[in-house]
C-alpha cells in the first residue's frame, strides 16, 4: 500500500495544483483509523500557514446529512415518522397549489421530492451577510429583495413561501430537485419534535457523542478558535485567479442546509455512523434500520443520480458507496463511505467551484486498489435539427443559469465563463467530459421543459 498511497499523494497534489486550490485536507480511514492523509497548501496563503488535520473548514451541504440523521434519531424514538405530513409539524407550510400542501411529507423533504423548484428564499436568509461582504455582490450577483428583515428564521421562510410567486415542478414525490428550503423546514421540524433548539440538539446527540470536538454551526465561534482556514475565491472571468475573500456567509437562523464547520478529523469521526450501522463508541447513535433507510436509493433522477436521506448513493468500483458533497463561498467538500470495505474518505478545501468529489473518488479508488474503467459512453449521432430543440436558456428562481447552443454534433453549455461540451447519448441524455451526464425533460406534448444539471433542475425560460 505504500506505493499505492505515494502514487495517490502525487496525483492529488497535481489535481490541486491544476485546480488552483489554495488549501486541502484529505483523510482515508480503514476501520475508523487513518491509513492515508494529505494536507496540501495553506489555510492562510498570505502568512503561509499550512493546512493540518485540525484546520477548521466549512463543510457546506454535507450538513444536510446531519439534519436527516437527527430526523432518523427522532423517528427511532417515536417522536415523528418520516411519512408524517409536513403540516402536522409546520401548520404554516403552504404550497402555491394549496390542495397539495397536505401531501408533502418529511420523506419528500429529505429526498428533495416535495415538488418545490429552485427558490431564492434561503438566499434571503443569507442576504445580509452577502451584503456585508465587500466581495458579496461580485461573487453572488444580484439578490432579489423579498423582505426587509435582516435576520431570517425558518418561520420567516415559511411565511415567504406563502407569498412568493412560483410554479411547482410536479406533485410531491414525482420529481427530484435539490432544495435548500426543504432542509430549512427539516430544521424547524427537528426543533418542534425534540423540544430543543437545532444547535443544542445537534451538539448533544450528534457532535459530542461522535467526538466532533472542533465542529460548530456558528460563525461567531470561529473567532474563539485557532487553526481556522481563511476563505478564497476565483475571479469571475476566464483567468479564474485566486484571491483572498475572508468573509463567511451566514444564513440567519437557518443552519441545517449548510452551516456546519469542522476539521477533517471531525468528518472522519462522523462517517463511522454509516460504516458501523449507527453503533459508534459503544453507543447506538441511530438504529441500523434508520441507517439502512438513509443509505439506500429513495429516488433516482433521469440522469442517474441516486439519492437516499441526505446522502447520495453511488455504484462505483463495483461497490456500494454513500456520501455527499458541498459547495458555497470558500468551500468545496466531499465525503464517502464504503462500508463493505471498511473505508471512509473525507476531503475539505477552502475555495468554491472545485471538484472535491473527484478528489474523494480518486482516493477511494486507490484505497480499494481498483482501477475503474474510464466511463466513455458509446457515441450517438443526432441530426443538427434535432439538437436544435435543446437550444435555449435554462434558469431557476434560485439563480442558476445555463445557455445551450448546438452545432453539427453536440451541445455547448454556457455556464458563466465556462463552456462545457455535451455529446448525445440518446433519450434526451448527454455526456460531459468528466463522465457525468445531463438530462433534458419534456412536457406532455414533447417540448423541452427543462434540464437536469448535477442535482438541480433548471426550467427552460427561452
Amino acid at each position: 500500500m505504500v506505493a499505492v498511497f505515494k502514487s495517490l499523494d502525487e496525483l492529488l497534489t497535481n489535481k490541486c495544483e491544476t485546480a488552483k486550490i489554495p488549501g486541502m485536507a484529505l483523510i482515508v480511514a480503514k476501520d475508523g483509523q487513518p491509513i492515508f492523509e494529505t494536507y496540501y497548501g495553506y489555510r492562510d496563503m498570505e502568512k503561509q500557514l499550512p493546512v493540518t488535520r485540525e484546520t477548521v473548514f466549512g463543510v457546506a451541504s454535507i450538513t444536510k446529512s446531519f439534519a436527516t440523521l437527527a430526523i432518523m434519531q427522532l423517528a427511532d424514538q417515536g417522536k415523528l415518522s418520516v411519512h408524517d405530513p409536513i403540516v402536522k409539524w409546520l401548520p404554516e407550510f403552504q404550497l402555491v397549489d394549496k390542495s397539495l400542501s397536505n401531501l408533502v411529507t418529511i420523506h419528500h423533504l429529505m429526498t428533495h421530492t416535495s415538488g418545490l423548484p429552485g427558490l431564492p428564499l434561503v438566499h434571503q436568509a443569507r442576504a445580509e451577510s452577502i451584503r456585508q461582504d465587500p466581495d458579496g455582490e461580485y461573487l453572488f450577483g444580484d439578490l432579489p429583495t423579498l423582505t426587509d428583515k435582516k435576520q431570517l428564521t425558518v418561520v420567516d421562510v415559511l411565511n415567504l413561501l406563502q407569498t412568493y410567486d412560483y410554479a411547482l415542478l410536479a406533485k410531491p414525490g414525482d420529481m427530484f430537485n435539490y432544495s435548500n428550503e426543504s432542509y430549512a423546514f427539516l430544521q424547524e421540524i427537528i426543533e418542534r419534535a425534540s423540544g430543543e433548539s437545532f444547535i443544542d440538539y445537534m451538539n448533544q446527540y450528534i457532535l459530542q457523542p461522535l467526538h466532533m470536538e472542533r465542529a460548530t454551526f456558528l460563525t461567531e465561534d470561529l473567532a474563539t478558535m485557532d487553526n481556522v482556514t481563511e476563505l478564497y475565491a476565483f475571479t469571475q472571468d476566464e483567468s479564474k485567479d485566486v484571491f483572498h475573500s475572508p468573509a463567511w456567509w451566514d444564513v440567519g437562523g437557518i443552519y441545517a442546509n449548510g452551516s456546519l464547520k469542522a476539521s477533517i478529523v471531525d468528518l472522519i469521526n462522523y462517517l463511522e455512523v454509516y460504516r458501523l450501522d449507527g453503533n459508534v463508541h459503544g453507543e447506538q447513535i441511530v438504529s441500523k434500520q434508520s441507517v439502512d433507510q438513509m443509505t439506500i436509493t429513495q429516488t433516482t433522477t433521469p440522469h442517474g443520480i441516486h439519492y437516499g436521506y441526505g446522502l447520495q448513493i453511488h455504484n462505483r468500483f463495483g461497490k456500494h458507496l454513500v456520501g455527499h458533497g458541498g459547495g458555497i463561498k470558500g468551500v468545496s467538500s466531499h465525503m464517502l463511505v464504503c462500508a463493505e470495505a471498511g473505508l471512509t474518505v473525507a476531503v475539505l478545501t477552502n475555495i468554491a467551484n472545485v471538484d472535491a468529489e473527484d478528489l474523494a473518488m480518486t482516493a477511494m479508488g486507490h484505497a480499494l486498489q481498483i482501477e475503474e474503467e474510464e466511463r466513455i459512453p458509446d457515441p450517438v449521432f443526432v441530426k443538427k435539427d434535432e439538437l436544435a430543440k435543446y437550444v435555449g436558456t435554462y434558469e431557476s428562481l434560485e439563480g442558476d443559469n445555463i445557455k445551450v447552443t448546438a452545432d453539427e454534433t453536440k451541445l455547448t453549455l454556457h455556464i458563466g465563463h465556462d463552456f462545457v461540451n455535451a455529446k448525445p447519448l440518446g433519450d434526451h441524455l448527454f455526456s460531459l467530459k468528466d463522465g457525468k451526464t445531463i438530462a433534458f425533460v419534456t412536457d406532455d406534448i414533447g417540448d423541452i421543459r427543462g434540464v437536469y444539471y448535477s442535482v438541480r433542475f433548471l426550467p427552460k425560460i427561452a
